[in-house]
């Protein structure tokens, strides 16, 4: 039986207008209005669109070459068309490489990449019922493992320890809406031997766990069909972090103050959990955001919009403290 335990966090959402006009600093870098309500603990948006973005699902920052990577669906989430590829932007919202990565060949190819992480020389892709991995540097295809048993492979993170985790959706889309095929699970695997692996937690219960973070607090997913957050350990022991059933999650990721900030395709929405454990609204009026990125570098979110085809790069208030001691 699962452990069950009461929200640690006092939760607090901020009073905000439902479509706050906003002035919006674009990519090619002139001023526009745009119809996105701003939380309180955003200062700035920049917003990238119009440069051929294909359904992008989820966007890192890679702190080495300081680029931001963002993965394009480019067709159905669960189809096999060889059509998906990753972009290149650079912080001040320039595009640097529309298909950075795309399928060349037979054995290297990219269908519907989701989830991102960075470990080393390497760069993690998931994609369906396969880990893409990728030189770091150039892009190209290093290796890659197909799981059996998975249905929808969707967040990936890196642990401080090296090891990487997946999370499988359980999630079929072959009627256009998502099904449960029952195989919900969050898998930790080898980064320097992908056949070797482990079954961290798994089941319906699950609730369909989608983006994955990895950090000092933990191990957080998010869940599309019970809208949880919730927190396992290296053990596969089980906390429920946060609870809005009404809702269905997309992406999470940690902040440099200890907090963390979530997504909500439902609700259009992209919360804040602060440090201090304080619950925000920080956008509203946002068509389905994916999984999201954090810039630790310039305090800055990154928030992929898959209907949309835009990325909005958010820079939270610096007055708000948000570095670790």
């Amino acid at each position: 039986m699962r452990e069950h335990v009461p929200v640690p966090f006092a939760t607090r959402i901020l009073a905000l207008p439902v479509a706050l006009v906003l002035l919006m600093t674009s990519a090619c870098g002139e001023e526009e209005e745009g119809e996105v309500g701003l939380g309180a603990l955003a200062a700035e948006i920049i917003e990238i669109g119009d440069v051929g973005l294909e359904s992008p699902r989820a966007v890192i920052h890679d702190p080495v070459a300081d680029m931001y990577l963002v993965s394009n669906v480019s067709g159905g989430p669960l189809e096999e068309n060889d059509s998906g590829f990753i972009s290149r932007f650079s912080p001040d919202g320039e595009l640097d490489q529309l298909a950075w990565i795309q399928t060349v060949g037979p054995e290297s190819r990219l269908n519907a990449p989701k989830g991102m992480a960075l470990a080393d020389a390497s760069l993690f892709v998931a994609d369906i019922q396969c880990i893409r991995m990728y030189d770091r540097e150039s892009g190209s295809m290093s290796d890659q493992r197909c799981l059996g048993d998975v249905t929808s492979l969707v967040g990936v993170d890196v642990g401080p320890e090296g090891s990487l985790f997946v999370t499988d959706s359980g999630l079929d889309f072959a009627n256009g809406d998502p099904i449960t095929t029952g195989t919900d699970a969050v898998y930790r695997l080898a980064v320097e031997d992908f056949s070797r692996g482990a079954t961290l937690a798994s089941g319906e219960e699950l609730g369909s766990p989608m983006g994955i973070a990895v950090g000092a607090r933990g191990i957080f997913t998010v869940t599309h069909n019970s809208g949880e957050v919730i927190r396992l350990t290296p053990g596969g022991e089980r906390t429920d972090v946060l609870q809005q059933p009404d809702q269905r999650f997309e992406g999470v990721v940690f902040l440099a103050d200890g907090g963390f900030a979530y997504s909500s395709s439902s609700h259009s929405a992209v919360y804040l959990v602060d440090g201090a454990g304080q619950l925000h609204t920080l956008l509203e009026d946002v068509d389905a955001p994916g999984d999201l990125g954090y810039d630790e570098t310039r305090n800055r979110l990154l928030v992929p919009l898959y209907n949309e085809n835009r990325l909005l790069l958010v820079d939270l208030d610096s007055e708000l403290d948000m570095t670790m001691d």
